[in-house]
């Protein structure tokens, strides 16, 4: 049975009787600049499109800026009106966007310390995060590699890292990894002042040949009932990697070498979900405070967005699009864009 509730809004009808089990995703990158907000909003309103209902939150707790892709330069509740105390429930600072299916969770910065939530916060805040009503709930997470990024990042059902063919930004990048895979070792083991020790003293040792296998069969030794557990939960750690700016055809070999390198070293499998190319019109959408999907629906950027989900798994929940009969897809994008266009004031 179809629900036809926004259909005068929105070309978007969703099948009500379909049932989804709710999926946390967070975006995250090594160093700032990757484009990680970009392909955070254009996911969400990629999955909004083809018929889920998506909550964006900005997770970024130091520079929000995640309000500015849907032309919000002062959003009237922000993340920080729940972490104060001025609302009581997270839903209560959810804003809709012009974008049907779509809603969004500002961040802020004028509290001191958000950057840095105490433990008894950030379990607040991941409660709440998972009582929110709807199929995909995307983080934008901050950049680098604080607490905060490390611990939503290894709390999501899936975690995506979007990189550049930069050096610096490969770097960055695998050296996010590293730290989100000590980082569950050290949640799982830092009880243990002897595990805790040797994980950080491993993980600081400057001998590049060091593999994560040799951590384990060292806490195996240390600590034997531990080494099962120890290798699970490197082995059930999969991130997922999108290329993003990529110029030339040459540089997506970079994926295929970054994934062989995080696999050898730190024992942790990767699915690369595909590249998305340079575009200098990102720039002109961020200008524009718009959604890129929704301003160059036909483009191949587009394109690689509705890709990366498809490669996910994802479905066009309407039935009316798969991955070979983009042109179609598009027409649907032109129609939601022109709705935002008309709702935009």
């Amino acid at each position: 049975m179809f629900n036809k509730e926004n259909e005068s809004a929105s070309s978007t009808i969703l099948l009500d009787d379909v049932h989804l089990e709710k999926r946390i995703w967070a975006v995250a990158g090594g160093k700032g600049g990757t484009g990680k907000t970009m392909v955070t909003t254009n996911l969400g309103v990629g999955l909004a499109i083809l018929g889920y209902k998506v909550i964006l939150i900005d997770g970024d707790l130091g520079g929000a800026d995640l309000h500015l892709s849907f032309g919000m330069p002062v959003p009237k509740r922000n993340l920080n009106d729940f972490l104060s105390g001025r609302v009581g429930s997270l839903s209560d600072v959810v804003l809709p966007t012009n974008s049907a299916n779509l809603n969004l969770i500002c961040g802020g910065s004028e509290l001191i310390g958000l950057a840095n939530l105490p433990f008894q916060r950030k379990e607040k805040l991941k409660r709440h995060i998972n009582q929110l009503d709807a199929d995909f709930i995307l983080v934008d997470l901050g950049a680098g590699t604080a607490y905060n990024t490390l611990d939503f990042f290894v709390i999501s059902n899936e975690g995506f890292i979007v990189c550049n063919p930069e050096p610096q930004a490969k770097i960055d990048a695998y050296a996010f990894v590293k730290n989100a895979v000590y980082r569950r070792l050290l949640q799982a083991f830092g009880k243990n002042t002897l595990l805790k020790d040797l994980i950080i003293n491993f993980g600081n040792n400057a001998q590049r040949a060091l593999k994560i296998r040799d951590l384990i069969g060292l806490i195996g030794d240390t600590v034997p009932e531990h080494a099962d557990k120890a290798r699970d939960l490197i082995t059930s750690f999969r991130p997922k990697l999108i290329m993003n700016k990529l110029r030339k055809k040459s540089q997506l070999e970079d994926a295929h070498r970054f994934t062989y390198l995080v696999r050898e070293y730190l024992g942790v499998e990767m699915q690369y979900l595909g590249h998305i190319e340079y575009d200098e019109r990102v720039v002109d959408a961020c200008e524009k405070m718009k959604p890129y999907l929704l301003d160059q629906p036909t483009s191949k950027v587009s394109l690689s967005i509705y890709n990366t989900l498809l490669n996910m798994g994802i479905r066009d929940r309407q039935l009316r699009y798969d991955k070979k009969n983009f042109k179609k897809m598009s027409q649907g994008v032109k129609l939601e864009s022109k709705i935002w266009k008309e709702n935009t004031p």
